[in-house]
């Protein structure tokens, strides 16, 4: 039920509605091709046609609507991070820290110290495209949640208008801004903690909490928009911002530091030297940014920040060697708990806000090897002989220099990102550890060759080269790929050297392909398998780093749950345990990706409970008797099965359709990343392989049914149904990903499915046509049917439709048969969402309505008339509305003075008012009406908790 308040028109009545909806759903036993969201839909574009109700009442109605979804929204956030109060989280961290206490001995503290010297998990920020809502709409869900009072929302449902790469960097280190205090506080926690036990041996521990990193600025992966330029004056910036952070905190400090000499000594020590820093850092900001102005060059630029005047700092070892002796000249334990704090958060993020990812994909790094080196054996750099002269090209390789001239030079994007990194740890911060991903990953060779760049660049002590796995081959071929990399020495001692083998998994391709609950579990069978891998390989002192970055249910985040539990949806206890019961250390990290993941982190209370489950979820694992993993026959079948239905799923033809019927064209951009088309023509608009992991989730969402994580439980349970049931009750690993499933069906609906499909049914509009009720559009209706006769799109949609409800039947039986609610019986919110279906439904009507409007025109070579109509038809509305403001453009509405013209005229050009006609009663109108579509995507993602 709606938590707004509900003013405005009474022509349209939220609760009539609603209940309309669902005496139509009671109609459906008797008249199975009801389709009571389509029906509704069509009762309010009529109403709209005839002048009865207005856009203003369908969009108060909606604005309502999408208020109320939005505070629901905010709790439910609330609830997924977990949030009660400050002093309930910092207790339950306490009793964490706590629990490795075992004594007071030296055995005891040393124990405790090595518990905590590396941290077992880590935060990842990434620019994925979901900053659907604006910051400020997004600090209102934020103020809601907190608060926990419903409050009016006041704010249009949409992105902000310029969403540039500058732009997701600020909202990027708003969140980590957050983070860091709540980081520091955590600290204090375990200080205060530790010193019960310990006395003041407790700040010797240097605890690593958490590692917490960026890909905002410098991910170029599939996109060549941002220049190194950018990327470093970005690292520059956040390193003043640190900086700054730490002065400030060291500041504050001040008064509970007292003014003895020698504090009073160190004080001034820490401060000027900060002060420099920050001065040379703002120096060489300043220079790079002038770069191009006013004459100023590259070089000029380059020699002021190359100069060595000792203020740049590129090391936090001085700051933290000073904070250090400060904990120890304080006697109070306050101060050495506050100062402690800060020399914590140094040595976590370095001199930065946080560590960061550079990122390129595996084609990038073979075609820059291949110029590079200009010979013909690196065409296939799958051959064994090839990957030996690789090999041998890293035993061989001597470091090389770059400067801002050659790394300005360098056209190859691999290759120029290994020189950035050289040029950050050379003028930057040369300790902190630097991330080097490569997407696509599927040869051993690009890892090598990796490995190679890195030496080459004399990076490879600061660089941690990971392979991404994320489609279904990768994921399962990943544990193989690390093996063949490990029986090469070169290989071995580089990671041996970094104490660190990392890898990155990713859910964006498998998730299409072979569906999200599956894709959980190839996730999972990668894990145990790498285990397996590093257990043979004996490789000592070595982390085994593994980076989930999600996607993994029905949105980017919107995991049905609290956050602990979608941790351990994405790297399971098993996991964890297989590598703990050989000693193997392993770290993991997870992804908040784009605008919503950020959401987790909006405030200091949000950052603190969602950083307090992340480092308690790297809790020492114990071994479990889940019968998932002892009855490993059904398990396995029950993954295959599932994902041969879903491979079929994605093969069928009105899967094709659906994605392809608007495109993304329902949906506001999303994010600074270029958007490629998909193809010059309709037919390729919907290619599932074409198209990218968020869009594709969020037209599923749009639709109505999230199919990549619904469907295919019943074909994957097969004929053992009561032995699955059973294991579902019992195991700890099948029950969140049944309840998963059982989520996303209550929230979806085949009827939006329908009725979005039966807007393209060219019956629809020759029916409508044909009982005359609405004369003056007969002949709009009429050009519609004829149009969509050869449109193939509601047949094939339906006919998926159908397809999805046989496996839906299954799977209710299944879902009752565990004890979990499917969404048989719609709730309040699903009659909510199915409302706004409609009502959107009913504006698609009125611009396919204003498209049969449109006058024709004299062909161009850019478009003809048929081709402009069939853009409006599949909502490409901005374009058409550019072609035709072009080809009929709106005269001044400036009045003549025709009294003025001494020459006399007894004609008129009627052109002019018919021009106006077009604007004000086609254009303006449909511009309005889709602008508006959009938005009520936007409150349709609001249900679902997240964008794609």
């Amino acid at each position: 039920m709606s938590n707004m308040p509900s003013p405005g028109s009474t022509k349209l009545d939220e609760k009539a509605l609603r209940a309309e909806l669902k005496s139509l759903r009671s109609q459906i036993p008797d008249q199975p091709t009801l389709n009571p969201i389509f029906a509704v839909a069509f009762n309010l574009s009529r109403r709209l046609e005839s002048g009865e109700i207005s856009f203003e009442d369908l969009k108060s109605l909606s604005t309502r609507l999408m208020d109320s979804a939005c505070v629901h929204r905010a709790l439910l956030l609330k609830e997924q991070i977990g949030v009660e109060s400050e002093a309930a989280t910092r207790k339950e961290f306490s009793n964490f820290v706590a629990d490795y206490v075992t004594g007071k001995d030296d055995a005891a503290f040393e124990a405790f110290k090595a518990r905590f010297a590396r941290p077992r998990n880590g935060i990842v920020f990434t620019a994925h495209p979901t900053f659907g809502l604006s910051e400020a709409l997004s600090n209102r869900i934020a103020e809601i949640a907190v608060s926990g009072n419903v409050q009016s929302i006041g704010l249009p449902h949409r992105p902000d208008p310029d969403l540039t790469l500058g732009y997701e960097h600020g909202r990027v280190q708003s969140a980590i801004r957050n983070l860091r205090d709540a980081y520091c506080n955590l600290l204090g926690d375990f200080f205060t903690t530790a010193h019960k036990t310990f006395g003041d041996r407790a700040f010797k521990t240097n605890p690593q909490l958490c590692t917490f990193a960026s890909w905002v600025g410098y991910d170029l992966d599939g996109r060549t928009d941002i220049k190194w330029t950018f990327s470093f004056i970005i690292r520059l910036k956040e390193k003043m911002a640190s900086l700054a952070d730490i002065r400030q905190r060291f500041l504050a400090l001040k008064d509970i530091l007292g003014d003895d000499p020698e504090m009073v000594r160190l004080s001034r020590q820490v401060t000027g030297k900060l002060d420099l820093a920050i001065a040379a850092a703002e120096g060489h900001i300043k220079a790079l940014e002038a770069v191009g102005k006013d004459g100023f060059t590259l070089s000029q630029a380059a020699n002021i920040i190359t100069q060595s005047d000792g203020h740049n700092l590129t090391s936090a070892e001085p700051i933290l060697a000073l904070l250090d002796q400060v904990v120890d000249t304080t006697r109070d334990i306050k101060s050495k708990t506050a100062v402690a704090e800060i020399a914590g958060l140094l040595r976590a993020t370095g001199l930065g806000m946080s560590h960061i990812h550079v990122r390129v994909n595996a084609v990038q790094i073979n075609n820059a090897f291949r110029a590079f080196v200009h010979e013909s054996w690196t065409k296939n750099l799958t051959e064994r002989q090839a990957m030996a002269r690789i090999v041998e090209m890293i035993n061989m390789a001597k470091p090389e220099t770059v400067n801002f001239e050659t790394l300005d030079l360098e056209n190859a994007t691999a290759i120029r990102q290994f020189a950035l990194v050289a040029q950050i740890a050379k003028h930057i911060d040369r300790d902190t550890p630097i991330r080097y991903l490569i997407a696509e990953c599927e040869s051993p060779a690009t890892i090598l060759i990796a490995v190679y760049f890195a030496k080459l660049f004399g990076v490879s002590d600061i660089v941690d080269i990971s392979p991404l796995f994320e489609t279904p081959e990768a994921l399962e071929t990943g544990p193989r790929l690390v093996e063949r990399l490990l029986a090469e020495k070169a290989y071995r001692d580089y990671v041996s050297k970094r104490g660190r083998l990392a890898v990155q998994t990713g859910y964006s391709d498998a998730g299409r392909f072979i569906g999200q609950i599956a894709a959980g579990l190839a996730h999972e069978r990668l894990h145990h398998g790498l285990a397996e891998v590093v257990r043979k390989a004996k490789l000592k002192n070595v982390e085994t780093l593994i980076f989930s970055t999600h996607g993994e249910s029905m949105g980017r985040g919107a995991h049905p749950g609290p956050l602990r539990r979608r941790l351990r949806y994405v790297f399971p206890g098993e996991s964890r345990w297989r590598f703990f019961r050989y000693d193997l250390p392993v770290k993991h990290e997870t992804s908040f990706q784009g605008g919503d993941g950020y959401l987790y982190f909006a405030n200091r209370e949000f950052a603190q409970r969602a950083l307090a489950t992340v480092v308690m979820s790297g809790k020492d694992p114990g071994e479990g008797e889940d019968p998932f993993y002892q009855d490993t026959n059904l398990t396995l079948d029950f993954q295959l099965r599932l994902r041969d239905y879903q491979q079929e799923l994605f093969a069928h033809p009105g899967y094709r359709a659906l994605l392809g019927a608007f495109g993304a064209n329902l949906l506001f951009k999303t994010g600074s990343r270029p958007v490629k088309r998909q193809g010059d023509h309709h037919s390729d608009r919907g290619d599932p392989a074409r198209m990218r992991a968020i869009p594709n989730n969020a037209i599923l969402q749009q639709f109505g049914y999230v199919a990549n994580v619904v469907a295919g439980l019943g074909a994957a349970v097969g004929t053992e149904r009561e032995r699955f049931v059973d294991m579902a009750k019992k195991s700890q690993r099948l029950r969140p990903l049944i309840e998963m499933i059982a989520r996303a069906k209550q929230m979806s609906s085949l009827n939006a499915v329908g009725a979005n499909a039966l807007i393209f049914d060219p019956g629809f509009w020759a029916q409508r046509a044909s009982w005359a009720r609405e004369p003056h559009l007969d002949s709009a209706f009429k050009f519609l049917a004829e149009q969509l006769l050869d449109d193939d799109r509601a047949q094939k949609i339906i006919g998926l439709a159908h397809y999805l409800r046989l496996d839906a039947i299954e799977l209710h039986g299944i879902l009752e048969e565990i004890g979990l609610e499917g969404g048989k019986i719609p709730d309040d919110h699903r009659m909510e969402l199915d409302l706004l279906q409609a009502i959107r439904a009913a504006l698609i009507m009125r611009i396919f309505i204003l498209t049969a409007q449109l006058p024709r025109f004299t062909p161009t070579n850019e478009v003809t008339h048929a081709e402009l109509v069939g853009k409006a038809l599949s909502l490409e509305i901005p374009e058409v509305i550019k072609v035709m403001r072009e080809a009929f453009p709106l005269r001044s509405t400036s009045k003549h003075d025709h009294a003025a013209f001494e020459e006399s005229a007894s004609y008129l050009p009627k052109g002019i008012d018919d021009y106006g006609r077009i604007e004000t009663e086609i254009l303006a109108p449909m511009e309005q009406a889709y602008e508006f579509v959009r938005e009520i995507g936007t409150g349709i993602s609001h249900h679902w908790g997240a964008f794609g």
